[in-house]
């Protein structure tokens, strides 16, 4: 039960002006560190903890949780006006964020983007008021086989995001599940496909694959055409309107809500992140949607998904943080550090000893996710601007961005190379009409496969709790529901047309 009166003491502390324009200025950081691809939210996180040692605790776990919502949306700028994801959560936002700035509707797709982050965060916000100790108690069931089952759900997927190309996606789906073998391996320490270099045996960083296969591949096909990007209208113009008609909002309100809960869910799982969040949300709106075969063109539709799952996660994160100190992500595990710093310790004990700690953060999530989309709406007309400047300034200022997040990452000229190395990459597939989306899936969900999958076997000694576990039969029983579901609907949408034509 929450306490009033605890609550009131932590809503005061929370909206003290000194606090609020720290939480303020937290948010606008957040969303700076996540424009700026090779740059993530865990690493802002980690930068501020040493400037909250003299905070009181309660303002200290607002700060760190404000520039986590920021971080997270943040992302999505980029992914929408360069196809350049911020951070990994943003993958999905590139679908159809891209396609509408190239539309000259890369204001509206960022309004879309902030609204739809902001009530992903509000509604798993809710749930973490209302359900952390149950939500928690769920994820502390999951065993070896139901992180297998769970990632095998979610690679079915790949039906939904590779659109008219089913075996290209599967083929490409299965050169990043390869991809994520690279290095050696976690479960005996023993190195694979290495290929005699050192710097190999780290294995392939997300973040220097994903720029490159995104972003650089973008920049080489970019400089191949006309100076200036190709819109269907005039930017100035339809900069005009950002935030999305209340008539938009209506009709999407079931993708709100089912994206929301889909990323609170994901987020309470640990290890899997906003990435995954927001391409099953994703692939889940194209499902249902009466006109799926618009997806990948620039449909609002397609942001909205991405964004409202991949900022649901916020919360699902802190749920089993706060409940069970399991951090739900890598940035959880940086806000459990800072808690720790404070002399608190995460766990069931922490809403008896802490309570205004806790209630403080439940009112920065609430607070950093309307600070957040109106920050991202107010600067929308300036941020789309940098889709007018000519390509002959743009991409190589683009390119040397990238260079220098990536190498910002590690200190490590090698993970340059990988970034170059997935960008030829992401140019042959994208020139040979093999989509990028499901690569990206298999590199996410690669490793928890593998890992959870050895972990079963060399505990048990066999893979049957895949078939006898009830979460993990269930997630197998939604898989195979999720493919036979989405064959359907493509043999359906085959038929149609024939129809018509020979009506």
């Amino acid at each position: 039960m929450l306490d009033p009166v605890l609550l009131g003491n932590a809503l005061a502390i929370v909206l003290d002006p000194w606090n609020l324009l720290i939480l303020v200025l937290g948010v606008v950081f957040g969303i700076v560190v996540g424009i700026i691809p090779g740059l993530s939210s865990t690493m802002a996180v980690a930068l501020l903890i040493p400037f909250t040692f003299t905070m009181q605790p309660e303002a200290a776990m607002s700060l760190l949780v404000a520039v986590f919502v920021g971080g997270i949306s943040g992302g999505a700028v980029t992914a929408i006006l360069i196809r350049m994801p911020g951070t990994p959560a943003s993958v999905a936002t590139t679908l159809d964020g891209f396609p509408m700035a190239q539309k000259g509707l890369a204001g509206r797709a960022i309004g879309h983007a902030a609204v739809a982050s902001m009530f992903g965060t509000v509604i798993s916000g809710v749930f973490l008021v209302v359900t952390a100790p149950l939500l928690a108690e769920f994820a502390l069931k999951f065993y070896f086989a139901d992180y297998v089952a769970v990632c095998v759900f979610a690679l079915t997927a790949v039906i939904a995001i590779s659109g008219d190309r089913l075996i290209r996606g599967v083929v490409t789906a299965t050169i990043g599940l390869l991809a994520a073998t690279f290095g050696i391996s976690a479960e005996d320490g023993l190195p694979r496909f290495d290929f005699g270099v050192p710097s190999m045996m780290s294995g392939v960083d997300l973040i220097p694959a994903l720029i490159g296969f995104f972003a650089i591949s973008q920049i080489m096909h970019e400089v191949a055409g006309p100076d200036r990007m190709k819109f269907d209208g005039d930017l100035r113009r339809s900069i005009g309107r950002v935030l999305p008609g209340l008539g938009e909002m209506r009709r999407n309100t079931f993708n709100y809500i089912r994206s929301a809960l889909i990323g609170t869910v994901v987020g309470v799982i640990p290890a899997v992140g906003g990435g995954p969040a927001g391409l099953i949300a994703y692939a889940q709106a194209k499902n249902s949607s009466k006109t799926p075969e618009k997806f990948g063109t620039g449909v609002p539709e397609g942001v909205i998904a991405s964004e409202a799952a991949n900022n649901a996660t916020v919360g699902g994160a802190l749920i089993i943080a706060l409940t069970l100190g399991i951090p739900g992500d890598a940035v959880t595990a940086v806000l459990l550090g800072g808690l720790m710093i404070h002399g608190l310790q995460p766990g069931s004990l922490l809403f008896v000893n802490s309570p205004t700690v806790v209630y403080a953060i439940y009112f920065s999530v609430f607070f950093g996710s309307i600070v957040m989309a109106v920050v991202l709406l107010l600067s929308v007309r300036w941020l789309a601007r940098v889709v007018e400047v000519p390509k002959r300034i743009l991409m190589p200022a683009l390119f040397i961005l990238a260079c220098s997040g990536v190498f910002a990452l590690n200190n490590r000229a090698f993970d340059l190379l990988v970034m170059c190395a997935f960008g030829l990459l992401g140019y042959v597939f994208d020139r040979f009409r093999y989509p990028l989306p499901p690569f990206v899936l298999g590199l996410l969900l690669g490793p928890l496969i593998e890992g959870n999958f050895r972990k079963m076997v060399g505990a048990d000694g066999h893979a049957w709790a895949l078939f006898t576990r009830p979460l993990a039969v269930t997630f197998l029983l939604l898989a195979v529901g999720s493919v036979v579901y989405s064959l359907v609907i493509r043999r359906r949408q085959a038929r149609d047309p024939k129809e018509e034509a020979t009506g």
